[in-house]
Order: C-alpha cells, then structure tokens, then sequence
C-alpha cells in the first residue's frame, strides 16, 4: 500500500465516523486528513524525483566506464612506465605518479588540494627512485619539512 493510498484509507475512516465538521473534533481531523494529504503527496513527487536521478545516475556511470574503457585502453600502457603509489598526509588519498611527475618536485593532491613535496636530493642515483623507496622522499607541507 503506498502513502497515498494509506491517507485515502484513513480518511474513509474518519469519515465513516460521521464526525461533525463544526466540532472541534471534526475541524482537527479534518487539518490532519489536509496535513497528511500534502505530505503524501510531497513524498510521491519526491520518490519520483529520486528514481529519475538514479536514471541519470547509472547513464552518467555507463558514459563514464565507456571514457575509462577509451582511455585505459590496457594495449596503450607501456609495462616499462613505473608508476608509483603516494598517499596523501592530509586526506589518506592514493595518487599514482609517473618518473616525469617525480621529477617535478611537487603535486597537488586531487581530492583536497594539498601540495605534496618530493625531497629526491637524500637518493644517490636514480636506481633508488625505481626501487620504490618513496618513504623517504614525501614531506608534508609543514615548517619542519620544508627547512
């Protein structure tokens, strides 16, 4: 039974009371059977409301697979790019980077927008870097890490 249906049933009830609309009794049930009627309908409109949003929802979600299937084409990635995994200080996000981005010195995180810093000068060479000793090379952006 939906909500609609429930307040037509309850107003049948109260109706089939005979309760005399002049009286206090019959003018508060008349104001609740108005009240429950608005909100009923307000709950139609909403669920109807939500069920097209979840429509949209899963097109966006299936365009979205269809770009990430496009651009991750698994032919397209080179097994020699090392990527290297980061995670955030500030917010616990995982961040892949590449050699190139390494080099750069810093990033901005994506989810929250923090810069990251990457301190290379502690490595004697290169081979440190494609070991994955990324450990030592994050500093937080803090008075202490940026001495």
């Amino acid at each position: 039974m939906t909500v609609t249906e429930r307040v037509v049933y309850l107003k049948g009830l109260i109706n089939g009371m005979e309760l005399d609309a002049d009286k206090k009794e019959g003018r508060l049930w008349t104001a609740v059977i108005s009240v429950m009627e608005e909100l009923a309908d307000a709950v139609v409109e909403l669920q109807q409301q939500n069920a097209e949003l979840a429509e949209e929802l899963d097109d966006v979600y299936e365009e979205l697979s269809a770009v990430e299937e496009e651009f991750l084409d698994e032919d397209e990635f080179d097994s020699d790019d090392l990527l290297y995994q980061v995670i955030c200080p500030t917010c616990d996000e995982v961040i892949y980077m590449d050699d190139d981005m390494l080099a750069e010195g810093s990033t901005v995180c994506p989810a929250c927008g923090e810069e990251l810093e990457f301190d290379l000068s502690g490595l004697e060479d290169e081979e440190m870097v494609s070991e994955g000793n990324l450990d030592q090379m994050i500093a937080e952006e803090s008075p202490e890490a940026v001495e």
